[in-house]
């Protein structure tokens, strides 16, 4: 089983740097911008959520840029599981926990790339609607659900508190994210992005 594991760590990794090098998606919520914000990139807010542009400098750095050690340090729990699988001989306490954790975690790999390789496929036949069709009539985020799903399994897999913190400030993290995200989209299209809001949900 620990063999099992390792080699699902490896593919997590190799799918999460693949997707860094070739399915990158462009958020106007990146941190920098949020941190930094040109005022070109603040006016495609309404004026509730420009404020938040706004903010002061540390406000900013609480709110935005220290749950991002918590994310960073979930990201790298993987790998200290394959630290401890490899060269401490730790034990799984748990055979059908972790065979549930590694399907889930395999699971949200294939419905994240599904995602980014419609993401690809749209950007490479120039199109710029709103996608409602394939893994999209089921969420906005496909790409964020398959990541969560991923790491839920790696919960199961290894349990412990600071894994389920950092989980909740990710989830908490995004969440707020989308929400400034889907203001900006609201402002840019109107009535036909709050049309597409009620047809597809935010997550499932």
């Amino acid at each position: 089983m620990n063999l099992i594991i390792q080699y699902t760590i490896i593919a997590f990794y190799v799918s999460l740097i693949l997707e860094l090098f070739y399915y990158s998606v462009p958020s106007i919520v990146v941190t920098k911008r949020i941190l930094r914000p040109k005022e070109e990139d603040v006016s495609g807010f309404s004026q509730h959520k420009a404020r938040i542009f706004r903010w002061s400098f540390g406000t900013k750095l609480a709110v935005f840029v220290i749950p991002l050690v918590f994310i960073y340090l979930l990201h790298l729990l993987p790998a200290f599981l394959l630290y401890e699988l490899s060269f401490n001989n730790v034990s799984i306490t748990s055979n059908l926990m972790a065979i549930a954790g590694i399907l889930l975690v395999i699971f949200g790999r294939i419905f994240s790339h599904k995602y980014l390789s419609k993401i690809n496929a749209m950007r490479a036949n120039m199109l710029t609607d709103f996608i409602s069709t394939g893994i999209f009539k089921y969420s906005r985020n496909p790409g964020l659900i398959g990541l969560y799903i991923s790491f839920l399994g790696f919960f199961m897999i290894k349990p412990s508190i600071l894994y389920s913190i950092c989980f909740v400030i990710y989830i908490i993290h995004m969440h707020f994210k989308i929400l400034l995200e889907e203001d900006y989209l609201t402002n840019l299209h109107g009535d036909k992005y709050l049309s597409y809001k009620k047809k597809i949900r935010r997550y499932l």
